[in-house]
């Protein structure tokens, strides 16, 4: 063959004799363009939109759940502690076989004395109700009752009320009923 000799063409080389790759542009497509040419920076856009929503309301979520469950915990807490206050003789005045005849240091008496539950819990709940029972029912004359290992005497308290949601996850309110009951230390 006459004529001038066919020339390779010469690779760029890189720093250790390795060519270099080569960017979207290099290789013939716009930058932000895919293989097949169709702008791809509106998908990425939704895909992120979408992403970052479920992230914000899974986080709504988890701090939605954890409050509602301190407040069921604080809720379970006041109500053992009136509860626990009942049985031990500490609050209202009892007649003479144990029987409990002012309840209103436990369970409230009106808007003046909110009692003890109310009061603990009046910043984070509504309560619609707070009960308190002894189990069996005391005699109101002598001879007064007596108890054996069979047979323990309680005190229950039980509180009823509506906790308000913080964002709405759950709807408006969170409904809750919680009882404690304590041995009925005042009678034997």
């Amino acid at each position: 063959m006459e004529g001038k000799p066919h020339r390779k063409r010469q690779q760029r080389k890189g720093e250790h004799g390795i060519a270099p790759a080569m960017n979207m542009t290099e290789r013939g497509l716009p930058n932000g363009r895919g293989t097949h040419g169709t702008n791809q920076r509106g998908q990425t856009l939704v895909e992120m939109g979408l992403t970052v929503s479920l992230c914000v309301l899974l986080t709504l979520g988890i701090v939605e759940f954890g409050y509602i469950f301190m407040a069921l915990n604080l809720i379970t807490q006041a109500t053992s502690a009136g509860a626990r206050a009942a049985s031990v003789h500490q609050m209202g005045s009892r007649s003479l076989c144990g029987k409990i005849t002012d309840k209103s240091a436990i369970v409230g008496a009106g808007t003046g004395t909110p009692g003890l539950v109310r009061s603990q819990i009046s910043s984070i709940a509504t309560v619609s109700q707070v009960t308190l029972d002894q189990v069996p029912e005391p005699k109101t004359v002598t001879p007064c009752d007596t108890f054996s290992g069979a047979t323990i005497p309680l005190v229950i308290v039980t509180t009823t009320g509506t906790i308000p949601d913080v964002f709405g996850l759950f709807g408006s309110t969170v409904s809750f009923t919680r009882t404690a009951q304590f041995r009925d230390e005042a009678r034997q």
